[in-house]
């Protein structure tokens, strides 16, 4: 069968299983991500290699062409989130969430150092790179997460999403430069070539990040070539070809062209023209299509023979098993006390240390390039697909715990502040029914004296009335004597 024909076989298989598991694990309030990862073991070779049933070379699907083919799934992604990462809100969070992401990115990086070079028997720069793995944080179950259990607007949830956003950057910025410097594998003195990669490093996010906005910005202000364009979707195809483009000359450079993708979102995400003309087209396109399709990759790499486990020829380093704890510990130590360096009691340092626990995306994404550059193989591949399942498994759980010893605490304090307002309210009836009974003999008592008051207002009114009537009788009588002095002196006259 044409190589071309049978590539089409293997994205239609990829595209419907991850899209469909994707959605049953949906609907099971699980990550999209793990049901993705879930159809690439099951669809994609390493369930037919565990149960035996083919030889792990000769798989139904054909792991390097779709492999190559959903390199395109990173680089959307990564734009995507550069696009939507504001730098601008990152530098406004505070010094409490850039102290912590700094001190639990540190030493996240020093814990898989070490688990590398100690336990995996490694060499220094293995090492090094190998603890940029422990790093990454999957902001999307942890925000999930948090809403599930209505904490997201909590200090520990708000404090969470920016550590979550400023982890994953800076993670990949660590990725950027150490997977240039570490492994370049040009001969001469280290130091320089590590100073002139650094330098072409520098140049090159120059040019993402500020000549070529500028460039799109003067074009558009010009010729107004993006608002007035006579094609249809001119702006998207611009804007896709760049991307390409600048993967293609990254990778030349020994740069991470999905991490320049990353940058470029970051650069052009102020340009509202070019942001409203892609960024609803990038994002249904890549979330429907490329980067489902790169998780599934991801899962096709899985490999555990489990009929070989017991054969003496069968070698998976003892050590590789240490890396899901320590990766775990090591990022959730770093978080409490950066947690506690800032202010936050025990219990939200506990809370925040359990939220940064998930990997998912960008844990993939580097995993993606360390195997593409030849830096990891298949069993350490395989180990941080269990650790992306082991962490999005248990965190829901961890935080809910966390977080129901805090509404238990909660919901006592609210039990006995309603007993004490119960008291109170008994209390302050009593007083009123003893008021009412004050107020009622004081009542009472007006009423007595207004009786009193009354009945001597009556008195005095009899009292007037009687001098009223006396005074009137002689007024009468006086009249009377007046008018028989008048009849005398009538007769007289």
């Amino acid at each position: 069968m044409n190589e071309a024909i049978s590539l089409l076989l293997y994205i239609g298989v990829a595209i419907l299983a991850a899209r469909i598991f994707g959605e049953i694990f949906e609907r099971l309030k699980l990550s999209a991500i793990l049901g993705e990862l879930f159809a690439g073991i099951m669809f994609g070779g390493p369930l037919f290699s565990i149960l035996g049933l083919s030889n792990i070379n000769d798989l139904f699907m054909d792991r390097a062409s779709l492999r190559s083919f959903s390199q395109i799934g990173i680089i959307l992604l990564l734009f995507i989130v550069g696009m939507e990462i504001n730098v601008k809100s990152l530098l406004k969070t505070g010094k409490r969430s850039i102290t912590i992401s700094i001190t639990e990115v540190s030493l996240a990086l020093i814990g898989g150092f070490l688990t590398a070079f100690i336990f995996l028997e490694r060499d220094v720069r293995f090492a090094i790179f190998f603890g940029t793995l422990f790093t990454a944080t999957s902001i999307g179950v942890t925000v999930r997460s948090l809403s599930d259990l209505k904490k997201l607007g909590s200090e520990e949830g708000q404090t969470l999403l920016s550590i979550a956003v400023l982890d994953d950057f800076l993670a990949l910025i660590l990725v950027l430069i150490l997977a240039s410097a570490l492994f370049n594998t040009e001969e001469g003195n280290i130091a320089l070539i590590i100073l002139k990669d650094l330098g072409f490093l520098a140049i090159f996010i120059l040019v993402v990040v500020v000549l070529l906005p500028k460039f799109l910005n003067w074009m558009e202000y010009r010729f107004n070539i993006f608002t007035r364009s006579r094609t249809n979707n001119f702006t998207l195809g611009i804007v896709f070809g760049l991307i390409s483009l600048l993967a293609y000359f990254a990778e030349q450079l020994h740069f991470s062209g999905a991490v320049m993708a990353f940058l470029l979102g970051i650069a052009i995400q102020q340009d509202r023209i070019i942001v409203g003309e892609v960024k609803g087209t990038i994002t249904k396109f890549g979330e429907g299509v490329f980067i489902p399709l790169f998780f599934f990759s991801v899962g096709s790499n899985f490999q555990i023979d489990l009929t070989q486990l017991g054969s003496a020829n069968y070698v998976f380093p003892w050590g590789i098993w240490l890396v899901i704890p320590f990766a775990i510990l090591s990022k959730g130590i770093g978080a409490f006390l950066g947690s506690k360096l800032t202010g936050f009691s025990s219990k939200s340092a506990l809370r925040i240390a359990t939220g940064i626990t998930p990997r998912a995306e960008i844990l993939l994404v580097i995993a993606g390039i360390g195997l593409e550059n030849e830096i990891f193989d298949e069993n350490i591949f395989t180990v941080v697909i269990l650790l992306v399942f082991v962490t999005v498994l248990l965190t829901p759980l961890m935080l809910q715990l966390v977080f129901k010893e805090k509404e238990s605490k909660e919901e006592d304090g609210e039990d006995t502040k309603s007993d004490k307002v119960q008291e109170d309210t008994k209390s302050d009836k009593v007083q009123e029914d003893t008021k009412s009974d004050k107020v009622q003999e004081d009542t009472k008592s007006d009423k007595v004296q207004e009786d009193t008051k009354s009945d001597k207002v009556q008195e005095d009114t009899k009292s007037d009335k009687v001098q009223e009537d006396t005074k009137s009788d002689k007024v009468q009588e006086d009249t009377k004597s007046d008018k028989v002095q008048e009849d005398t002196k009538s007769d007289k006259t």
